[in-house]
């Protein structure tokens, strides 16, 4: 995972092109991204169907929205994500 380094910048443009949307219904300090239906219709019950990308440009959880991802769509998602870093 240390091979990761991405601004918010990147991040969002990264997971746009891998088909997230944006859904927020409130305002506050992160994004709500919501995956496309095929990576949905993987998903455990209990897992959640959404990630969040703070809105501040420096990214501290950048391991954690690797996880996530990884979680979302297992090593192939990441690698897309990476690509399009």
């Amino acid at each position: 995972m240390g091979d990761f380094n991405f601004n918010r910048k990147q991040c969002v443009r990264a997971i746009k092109k891998l088909g997230f949307t944006l859904q927020n219904k409130r305002s506050g300090i992160h994004d709500k991204y919501v995956p496309p239906q095929e990576i949905l219709n993987k998903l455990a019950p209990t897992q959640p169907h959404f990630i969040m990308i703070p809105r501040h440009n420096e990214l501290h959880c950048q391991p954690e929205i690797v996880s996530e991802l990884r979680k979302m769509g297992g090593d192939s998602l990441l690698e897309a994500f990476k690509r399009f870093l």
